[in-house]
Protein backbone atom coordinates (compact mmCIF):
# COMPACT_ATOMS: atom_id res chain seq x y z
CA UNK A 1 0.00 0.00 0.00
CA UNK A 2 1.22 3.41 -0.81
CA UNK A 3 1.26 6.70 1.60
CA UNK A 4 -0.19 9.75 1.26
CA UNK A 5 0.99 12.61 3.11
CA UNK A 6 -1.82 14.61 3.40
CA UNK A 7 -0.44 17.47 5.74
CA UNK A 8 1.19 19.48 2.97
CA UNK A 9 -0.52 19.55 -0.46
CA UNK A 10 0.84 22.48 -1.60
CA UNK A 11 1.93 22.60 -4.66
CA UNK A 12 4.20 26.03 -4.80
CA UNK A 13 7.42 26.47 -2.62
CA UNK A 14 7.01 28.77 0.21
CA UNK A 15 9.09 31.99 -0.39
CA UNK A 16 11.10 33.97 2.15
CA UNK A 17 13.92 34.73 4.52
CA UNK A 18 14.80 32.65 7.25
CA UNK A 19 16.83 33.92 10.21
CA UNK A 20 20.21 32.93 9.46
CA UNK A 21 20.10 34.34 6.06
CA UNK A 22 18.59 37.63 7.76
CA UNK A 23 21.44 37.54 10.19
CA UNK A 24 24.21 37.64 7.81
CA UNK A 25 22.91 40.27 5.85
CA UNK A 26 22.99 42.46 8.65
CA UNK A 27 26.58 41.33 9.20
CA UNK A 28 27.66 41.97 5.92
CA UNK A 29 26.32 45.35 5.71
CA UNK A 30 28.02 45.79 9.57
CA UNK A 31 31.34 44.94 8.18
CA UNK A 32 30.67 47.57 5.31
CA UNK A 33 29.69 50.48 7.66
CA UNK A 34 32.45 49.99 9.98
CA UNK A 35 35.01 50.49 7.14
CA UNK A 36 33.10 53.16 5.05
CA UNK A 37 32.36 55.16 7.60
CA UNK A 38 35.37 57.05 9.42
CA UNK A 39 36.03 57.16 5.40
CA UNK A 40 33.06 58.90 5.21
CA UNK A 41 33.81 61.57 8.46
CA UNK A 42 37.59 62.19 7.19
CA UNK A 43 35.95 63.47 3.83
CA UNK A 44 33.45 65.49 5.42
CA UNK A 45 36.00 67.08 7.86
CA UNK A 46 38.06 67.65 4.99
CA UNK A 47 34.87 69.46 3.00
CA UNK A 48 34.17 71.67 5.24
CA UNK A 49 38.20 72.83 5.88
CA UNK A 50 37.95 73.85 1.87
CA UNK A 51 34.93 75.65 2.03
CA UNK A 52 36.31 77.49 5.06
CA UNK A 53 39.92 78.44 2.87
CA UNK A 54 37.48 79.26 -0.01
CA UNK A 55 35.81 81.83 2.38
CA UNK A 56 39.02 83.14 3.82
CA UNK A 57 39.75 83.65 -0.20
CA UNK A 58 36.58 85.34 -0.58
CA UNK A 59 36.74 87.86 2.43
CA UNK A 60 40.49 88.52 1.20
CA UNK A 61 39.09 89.68 -2.19
CA UNK A 62 36.24 91.52 -0.50
CA UNK A 63 38.83 93.32 1.85
CA UNK A 64 41.08 94.55 -0.81
CA UNK A 65 37.82 95.75 -2.70
CA UNK A 66 36.70 97.88 -0.34
CA UNK A 67 40.10 98.82 0.68
CA UNK A 68 39.78 103.04 1.05
CA UNK A 69 43.11 103.69 2.49
CA UNK A 70 42.00 101.88 5.66
CA UNK A 71 41.58 98.34 6.33
CA UNK A 72 39.77 98.19 9.43
CA UNK A 73 37.09 99.97 8.17
CA UNK A 74 36.91 97.20 5.12
CA UNK A 75 36.80 95.04 7.63
CA UNK A 76 33.54 96.56 9.14
CA UNK A 77 31.70 96.30 5.90
CA UNK A 78 32.75 93.14 4.89
CA UNK A 79 32.05 91.76 7.89
CA UNK A 80 28.80 93.77 9.72
CA UNK A 81 28.17 92.35 13.09
CA UNK A 82 30.49 89.78 13.16
CA UNK A 83 28.87 87.76 10.31
CA UNK A 84 29.98 87.28 6.91
CA UNK A 85 26.67 87.44 4.47
CA UNK A 86 28.48 85.56 1.46
CA UNK A 87 30.54 82.93 3.79
CA UNK A 88 29.02 79.13 2.74
CA UNK A 89 31.20 77.69 5.74
CA UNK A 90 28.86 75.75 8.77
CA UNK A 91 29.39 78.09 11.49
CA UNK A 92 29.25 75.15 13.85
CA UNK A 93 32.08 73.88 12.17
CA UNK A 94 34.65 77.25 11.72
CA UNK A 95 33.98 81.01 13.53
CA UNK A 96 35.19 83.29 10.83
CA UNK A 97 37.03 86.32 12.25
CA UNK A 98 38.91 89.29 10.64
CA UNK A 99 41.76 91.39 12.88
CA UNK A 100 42.65 94.21 10.81
CA UNK A 101 44.52 97.76 11.61
CA UNK A 102 45.12 100.55 8.94
CA UNK A 103 47.58 98.80 7.03
CA UNK A 104 46.95 95.06 7.48
CA UNK A 105 44.48 91.97 8.33
CA UNK A 106 44.51 88.87 9.24
CA UNK A 107 41.15 86.52 8.76
CA UNK A 108 40.66 83.81 11.01
CA UNK A 109 38.76 80.12 10.60
CA UNK A 110 38.76 79.23 13.59
CA UNK A 111 38.03 75.11 13.89
CA UNK A 112 35.10 74.27 16.48
CA UNK A 113 33.38 70.87 17.13
CA UNK A 114 34.17 67.57 15.39
CA UNK A 115 36.13 70.10 12.87
CA UNK A 116 38.90 69.94 15.63
CA UNK A 117 39.56 66.52 14.88
CA UNK A 118 40.37 67.06 11.31
CA UNK A 119 43.75 66.28 10.07
CA UNK A 120 46.45 68.02 7.36
CA UNK A 121 49.21 66.06 6.39
CA UNK A 122 48.83 64.26 10.09
CA UNK A 123 48.60 67.29 12.00
CA UNK A 124 45.75 68.76 13.50
CA UNK A 125 44.85 72.55 13.46
CA UNK A 126 42.78 74.80 16.02
CA UNK A 127 42.68 77.22 13.15
CA UNK A 128 43.40 78.53 9.51
CA UNK A 129 44.85 82.31 9.12
CA UNK A 130 45.30 84.14 5.65
CA UNK A 131 46.95 88.00 6.32
CA UNK A 132 46.89 91.06 3.54
CA UNK A 133 50.65 89.44 2.23
CA UNK A 134 48.94 86.27 0.95
CA UNK A 135 51.20 84.48 3.66
CA UNK A 136 48.60 81.24 4.97
CA UNK A 137 48.90 79.23 7.50
CA UNK A 138 49.12 75.55 8.54
CA UNK A 139 50.82 75.65 5.16
CA UNK A 140 49.78 71.80 5.04
CA UNK A 141 46.16 72.84 4.85
CA UNK A 142 46.18 75.32 1.74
Amino acid sequence: MIRENNCNKRKERVKGMTLIELMIVVAVIAILATIAYPSYTSHLLKAHRVSAIADLAKIQIELERAYQGNYASAAQSVLSGGNCSFCEVDSAQFAIAVSSSISSYTIKATAQGAQLTDECSGNTYTEITLNNIGQSTPTACW
